[in-house]
């Protein structure tokens, strides 16, 4: 063991666990490329210095490594619990349910983690995942630095996780991160050297030899040339090219069809401007593909049913139904699947169709569809009405597996089914409630992973946060529960309006959503996803026609395409003489960024250097500690908390624009942000609505603090809606604004 002589002074102890702290929160930081925004980051950087922290306590009370290292790691594990699942914790510590809800999240990510594309959400067990790999890291960093006296081996743990998460991620900031991880590892690699003497002992085995000094030196010379390479090697031209067929999300998810069809679940999240087909129509409607009624607890899909030929006949027009004629023409759309307004029926040719009536479903029955298909589809389109749907029961639909649920179906489902309908005077009254309790309560987001299983309903009724996937399973599962059968549907919207008749669809107007049985009617398609509504179903769903109308960059080309080239031509035109547009196509990135990086060999540089960048990491971080600190959970009480998380909810929205007048009661307040920010309308909406209730109810907010039966809280609830508002109003703003807001709001 090392001699009180040996044993380092207090300043260089904590000057070198500063530097391996910088170099940890850079791996830290690495994970931007995983995750949209940086609201993971105050966790992970809590952890980082909890890690290093523990370490550092521990070293300066000479606990003995064989009984350090376990405390530290201890130590790390519970911050991490607390971070993720305080709301399991009894008496500040983790119990059962804590390790119920961690499998879960688990298995989430285990079912999701190949066929997952970056960014995914910072939550539903990734955020857990994250924490863990660099738990993992600190605590060998500190291993390897302080007790096997390790210089630039100590970085190696790190440096795997960020080249890991890397090769995951997407290509954000990967340049000012890679930047930012050298020269922390540099910075760090100085420090441990001048920390060690080269005879110091090892409290894990014997003295370290002088004549292996130049060893770390080599070590670390191939560690930055490894991390260059990680910045160059991405770079080079078609590294990242997009594949030439997307083929994750084969599997587990809301949209996976049996064969003789295909899977088009990928393209429900990959939200590319390519063209897949373009429609002539008389009408605007949603382009329907199929319908899924077997619901197996992890997948919407088709029962083994025999296809027909279209030439027998295809469904009957239905009373009241509005004609729509169109002609779709393929552009990139691949395999069998014909999109069509509902319900098919007739075709002017039957062109290879084959047709399986009880889902309306058309197929080629070729090997896959070919750019230049065309398809000639007559299609009556029911119209419905609040009145009629209102004395419609919903108890025939022709086959129990439109009722049908696995038996392992979450409890917590038919629970919140029956509690958000409760009231419910008819089957359409019920259909409707759930459809707007999911299009206010919920937040819609592509950063969500695909999936709909039994943890994946739980994880997203605990989040409230989804895209169409999770709405339209989730939606049609939940109806179920109330006895009421219902299917998904999957296909597009509507697409760009490139004249009165003609509609350009992309992949990303690839869709899903739910369709409920009505006697008498057929079925009826709701729209639980906000940001969504289907021409026509205006009068009985209130949610006016509404897609993904984003711009489109007309510079980008399709994966597995050159930039310029253009799609297969077309043989012919439309009847009324418009030519389809060339495809959008996504552009590969080929541009190579080069970084220079210099160790400076002069002591008082070297010197100079940590103090200057040990001061500067300090600055930047402090406000995001200051405000973890002070928004702590459990550090004040509920009407506290609350009181807090209203005032930042306004001075966030001061700083995107709004006015905000002292005068006005949160009601109003939400109702000017509605006018001048709709974007945080919803969660100012319901954040208002609870400061309204608190102010006036006897009890004030108490109560708020209780868990209930999803794992969220009164209080938990308002400090999401206050973490959306506060991104959107980042998103709005110039990049130095939200440094200002950064350095500047710490409440």
């Amino acid at each position: 063991m090392a001699t009180e002589d040996d044993r380092p002074t207090l300043s260089s102890d904590i000057g070198a666990t500063l530097a391996l702290a910088l170099y940890s929160a850079a791996v830290a930081a690495g994970f931007a490329r995983v995750f949209s925004g940086w609201e993971f980051l105050d966790n992970l950087l809590l952890l980082v210095i909890a890690g290093h922290g523990a370490g550092l306590i521990l070293r300066r009370l000479k606990v003995s490594a064989w009984i350090a290292v376990p405390t530290e790691a201890l130590t790390m594990l519970w911050v991490l619990a607390a971070i993720h699942y305080r709301s399991t914790f009894s008496w500040g510590l983790p119990t059962n349910d804590t390790w119920s809800l961690f499998t879960a999240e688990v298995e989430i990510v285990q079912d999701q983690f190949s066929i997952a594309v970056a960014p995914v959400t910072y939550g539903a067990g990734w955020d857990v995942l994250a924490a863990i790999g660099l738990t993992v890291a600190v605590l060998l960093a500190d291993v390897f630095a302080f007790h096997a006296l390790a210089r630039a081996e100590a970085l190696v743990p790190g440096g795997v996780l960020f080249v890991f998460v890397g090769a995951l991620g997407s290509s954000r900031e990967r340049v000012p991160l890679t930047v930012a991880l050298i020269a922390a590892g540099i910075v760090a690699t100085i420090v441990l050297r001048a920390y060690h003497a080269p005879t110091r002992p090892s409290s894990l085995g014997r003295k370290r030899s002088a004549i292996g000094l130049l060893a770390p030196s080599a070590i670390a010379v191939t560690i930055v040339v490894a991390l260059a390479a990680g910045i160059l090697g991405p770079q080079l031209p078609g590294a990242e090219a997009a594949p030439i067929y997307e083929t994750r999300g084969g599997r587990g998810g809301v949209t996976e069809i049996l064969n003789p069809l295909v899977d088009i679940r990928s393209r429900l999240t990959l939200r590319s401007d390519t063209q897949l087909f373009v429609v002539q129509a008389n009408q605007e409607s949603y382009w329907r593909s199929s319908a899924l009624p077997r619901f197996s607890g992890t997948t919407w899909d088709l029962p083994e049913r025999p296809l027909e030929s279209v030439d027998t006949g295809l469904a009957t027009a239905r009373q009241g139904s509005v004609e729509i004629r169109q002609q779709v023409r393929i552009v990139n759309l691949g395999g069998s699947l014909v999109p069509a307004a509902a319900d098919p029926v007739a075709i002017d040719q039957s062109n290879n169709l084959a047709w399986e009536p009880g889902t309306s479903t058309l197929t080629t029955t070729e090997d896959s569809l070919s750019a230049g298909d065309t398809f000639t589809i007559t299609s009556a389109s029911p119209r419905f009405d609040a009145q009629l749907l209102t004395t419609a029961t919903s108890t025939d639909p022709g086959d129990s597996i439109y009722f049908e649920l696995p038996d392992d179906l979450p409890a917590i489902v038919a629970e919140t089914a029956a509690e958000v309908t409760a009231g419910s005077t008819s089957s359409y009254d019920a259909a409707l409630t759930l459809q707007n309790w999911f299009r206010n309560e919920f937040t819609y987001s592509l950063d969500v992973q695909p999936g709909h299983g039994n943890n994946a309903i739980e994880s997203f009724l605990r989040e409230h946060v989804g895209y169409c996937e999770q709405f339209a399973g989730t939606y049609a599962a939940m109806i179920r529960t109330l006895g009421v059968p219902s299917r998904v549907a999957v296909g597009f919207t509507s697409g760009t309006r490139l004249n009165d008749t003609t509609f350009s669809v992309l992949g990303k107007n690839a869709h899903a959503w739910p369709e409920v049985w009505f006697d008498g009617l057929g079925w009826v398609p709701f729209e639980p996803t906000p940001g969504r509504g289907a021409p026509g179903a205006e009068d009985y769903t209130d949610v006016e026609p509404e897609q993904d109308l984003t711009a489109n960059d007309p510079n980008d080309t399709a994966p597995g395409s050159a930039a310029g080239d253009t799609p297969p031509p077309l043989p012919d035109q439309f009847p009324d003489g418009v030519q389809p547009p060339g495809a959008f196509e996504e552009q590969f990135d080929t541009a190579v960024e080069e970084s220079d990086t210099k160790e400076t060999n002069g002591n008082g540089n070297q010197l100079l250097t940590i103090v200057l960048l040990l001061l500067l990491g300090a600055a930047v971080a402090a406000p995001a500690i200051v405000r973890r600190w002070r928004t702590r959970d459990g550090a004040f009480s509920t009407d506290r908390q609350l009181t807090r998380l209203w005032l930042r909810s306004l001075h966030s929205l001061e700083d995107a624009g709004v006015t905000i007048t002292a005068s006005s009661t949160p009601l109003e307040t939400a109702a000017t942000t509605a006018e001048s920010f709709p974007v945080a309308a919803r969660p100012m909406r319901s954040l208002a609505e609870v400061v309204t209730e608190a102010t006036y109810r006897p009890g004030g907010t108490e109560g708020y603090e209780i868990i209930g039966a999803y794992g969220s809280s009164t209080i938990r609830d308002c400090a999401n809606w206050n973490h959306q508002i506060e991104r959107a109003v980042n998103d709005s703003i110039s990049g130095i604004e939200r440094i200002r807001r950064y350095f500047t709001r710490l409440d």
